[in-house]
């Protein structure tokens, strides 16, 4: 193991996670040159914001695919907890787009303006298949990812981000619909294109696991074992994603609600680009951290490449290049560009923080620890919405304190990982036993 063997497992899935989020900025330029551009952007990041919450239950299919698709048995009880977990979803997506659901979380909860719920609505009803087409993607890839095929990953994006650009700038330009439907549709159809290609690309591999039968050695996975495994790691995508909401929460309390809940899209938009790295980092490190001496070459990549997203974060922020983003690339309205600027500075440590938690997030689910996981980022979670309601109660404006608060939280939830990891270091060791028993029984 090598650091330039991790640099190359790790560019296509970091190219990846780029290029879906450069997507929320592609479309959020096209947005900004329509009609009526504040509440459109408020209503797509609300769209998109609520969308990825019902689809959190299906992100960590990824990881779960990646780690228990070992043999034939195996794939089919995934492959049906997968299918499952997509109906649920989807029967949560349609209750929210066609019931009052939508009017009691967006005005009730979040006291989020009229004008901009009525703009909301119509996406969410395009979107209802966006967290099953999601769910269906991630599975394969993590099928992919098991293979070594990464570089499959990454072409999906592509077919992606080809996808949702063509059709939102197409639809921008010959049509008079409102932007947060062409977000919508933009999105729709760009999950959907990436998953029939995804399952295209891996059906070698389904097929190899569909051959490969289960050893009389090796344990068979049951429904438990796959919701054991899966939903902790579910329920820290829901925690994180949570704090969006919450935050939207707060700026809509702002005497300049319309304008923050505009702008917070956009300074969202660009930390994920910031921190995509970081966030392909976790199956990084579930798929090489196989012994002692991978962990301690994993170790010093890790920090080289945290340290390293963050002085490009600062770089861009601190120099004309966000000035050239927000005047030419979006054509940010006049009176959003500040509010862009503060909150974009203010969380330059972000990617760094996001790398270290993807590399402790995953040694404790080799070592079978999900627990601490989820309990570090429920402390997180609590202490940035109590940071971002009291700063902006203070008279903080609200862009500030959101950016400050994800900072601190991430903080406290990185040392309270490091902490659970110290503790579970020995369950790491009897993981690395584990895995060479495996390989030698396979061969």
């Amino acid at each position: 193991m090598t650091h330039r063997k991790i640099l190359t497992f790790w560019l296509p899935l970091a190219f990846s996670w780029l290029l879906m989020t450069f997507e929320g900025s592609w479309i959020q330029a096209v947005i900004t040159r329509k009609p009526d551009s504040e509440t459109q952007l408020a209503a797509f990041g609300l769209i998109f914001s609520l969308s990825v919450l019902i689809e959190t239950p299906v992100i960590m299919l990824l990881a779960t695919s990646s780690a228990l698709s070992r043999n034939r048995q195996a794939y089919r009880v995934l492959w049906r907890f997968m299918m499952g977990i997509n109906l649920f979803v989807t029967v949560i997506a349609l209750l929210m787009a066609f019931t009052p659901l939508l009017d009691i979380y967006l005005d009730n909860l979040l006291n989020i303006p009229q004008n901009i719920i009525t703009e909301t609505r119509p996406g969410m009803q395009i979107m209802v298949l966006f967290s099953a087409f999601i769910g269906y993607r991630r599975f394969h890839q993590g099928i992919l990812i098991r293979s070594g095929k990464t570089r499959y990953i990454g072409y999906g994006t592509i077919v992606r981000i080809l996808v949702s650009g063509g059709i939102a700038v197409a639809l921008g330009v010959i049509t008079q619909i409102a932007g947060a439907v062409i977000g919508a549709l933009s999105l729709i159809c760009a999950v959907g294109a990436e998953s029939i290609y995804t399952y295209i690309v891996s059906r070698t591999d389904i097929k190899k696991l569909l051959n490969t039968p289960l050893k009389p050695n090796i344990k068979k996975i049951t429904y438990a074992d796959a919701m054991k495994f899966h939903f902790p790691l579910a329920a820290t995508s829901v925690i994180t994603l949570l704090i969006r909401p919450f935050i939207e929460r707060g700026l809509a309390s702002m005497p300049d609600a319309t304008q923050s809940l505009a702008a917070w899209p956009i300074v969202f938009s660009i930390m994920l680009v910031m921190r995509s790295g970081g966030l392909a980092y976790q199956e990084v490190v579930i798929s090489l951290n196989q012994n002692a001496q991978n962990h301690q070459v994993l170790k010093t990549f890790t920090l080289r490449l945290g340290i390293g997203l963050s002085l490009f974060m600062a770089v861009f922020a601190f120099t004309p290049m966000i000035a050239f983003y927000n005047n030419v690339i979006l054509d940010v309205p006049e009176n959003l560009r500040d509010l862009v600027l503060i909150g974009t500075q203010s969380a330059i440590v972000i990617p760094l923080l996001t790398t270290l938690q993807s590399y402790l997030r995953a040694l404790l689910m080799l070592a079978d620890k999900t627990n601490p996981i989820y309990q570090a980022m429920i402390v997180g979670f609590i202490i940035t919405v109590v940071f971002v309601w009291w700063s902006i109660s203070l008279g903080m404006h609200g862009i500030l304190a959101a950016s400050l608060g994800l900072t601190l939280g991430q903080i406290i939830e990185l040392i309270l990982l490091y902490f659970a990891y110290r503790r579970q270091s020995g369950a790491l060791n009897d993981y690395w036993q584990s895995t060479q028993e495996v390989l030698v029984a396979d061969a």
